[in-house]
């Protein structure tokens, strides 16, 4: 999908560049902007990757409007579509790092010639995007993983110099989501993106073995109780397997995140003496204790 901004103060002008856009295959999000200074906004504001342009409008032309996008953003593609012949235009147009410039009436062969090229150039630039992404998390998985099961600071000395451990101490809570068969080893790439989407919060989610998952959260003061309820009833409903979540304490800093997962592990094992039960939580563990067991630290926590 190819979100794409199109920018003239004529309206029928935009009205026949959205109609040649339709001709085009494949999806598209269409915006619209009668000025440069609107688009810039829009710009800003939208993951815009392809911008028609026209040069004379009012408030910002389309050539002050490309300089300016092109500085904020180096990768975006722009047309510019102008009725004026002057080679002058095209120089300065070029100078920018304008992908094309077209005299109107625009030809539909050479618009679509013109498209074809500048969305080819986005669809590499997402690819490389997304090739770069996957190595920077496969980094993030591989040193989390080594960290949790081995305990030992020397990793976390290794991590800091491929990762950004910042990301790391903004975790405040993990969920450790587990399965009774091998869900995790056939479950689909897009699982990820499924449980961030209905819980409508982003976490980092760490495949640890073909029975267990674990997804660790950054919001301080959210109830991850309600969150883990959710979450199981999403996994019940759409994969019909069994399921069971174990819902960590709160927690600073990535040095204390070995214990946690231990935590984890023992919180899960009360499943098999309340197998009716699917989430099990830090809380439940403080219930148990008597009131002169109960650290303060424990009741404010409960109490947040």
């Amino acid at each position: 999908m190819t979100n794409v901004l199109i920018v003239d103060d004529e309206k029928i002008e935009r009205e026949g560049l959205k109609y040649l856009l339709s001709r085009e295959e494949g999806e598209r999000n269409v915006f619209e902007a009668s000025n440069g200074k609107q688009a810039l906004q829009i710009i800003r504001s939208e993951d815009i990757q392809l911008v028609l342009t026209d040069i004379k409008m009012p408030h910002m032309d389309g050539l002050e409007l490309s300089r300016r996008a092109k500085e904020e953003n180096p990768a975006l593609q722009i047309i510019i579509f102008s009725g004026y012949s002057d080679f002058t235009f095209a120089q300065e147009a070029i100078r920018y790092g304008v992908t094309e410039y077209i005299l109107k009436p625009v030809n539909p062969e050479d618009f679509h010639k013109v498209i074809q090229k500048a969305e080819k150039v986005i669809e590499q630039r997402k690819k490389k995007e997304s090739r770069e992404i996957k190595g920077k998390n496969f980094l993030q998985q591989y040193f989390l993983q080594n960290y949790l099961y081995s305990g030992k600071l020397e990793t976390l000395e290794k991590a800091k110099d491929m990762i950004n451990l910042e990301k790391w101490n903004g975790w405040h809570c993990g969920i450790l989501l587990e399965s009774d068969v091998a869900f995790f080893d056939t479950a689909e790439e897009t699982l990820e993106e499924e449980i961030q989407k209905e819980l409508r919060r982003v976490c980092f989610y760490l495949n640890l073995n073909a029975r267990q998952s674990l997804l660790l959260f950054q919001d301080v003061y959210c109830d991850y109780q309600l969150v883990a309820n959710h979450l199981y009833n999403f996994m019940k409903r759409k994969y019909r397997d069994s399921f069971y979540l174990a819902v960590s304490r709160k927690f600073e800093g990535c040095e204390c995140l070995p214990e946690i997962l231990e935590q984890l592990e023992q919180q899960m094992e009360e499943k098999f003496y309340h197998p009716e039960k699917h989430v099990f939580s830090n809380e439940d563990d403080v219930l148990k204790l008597s009131v002169g067991e109960v650290q303060d630290s424990q009741i404010m926590q409960m109490i947040s």
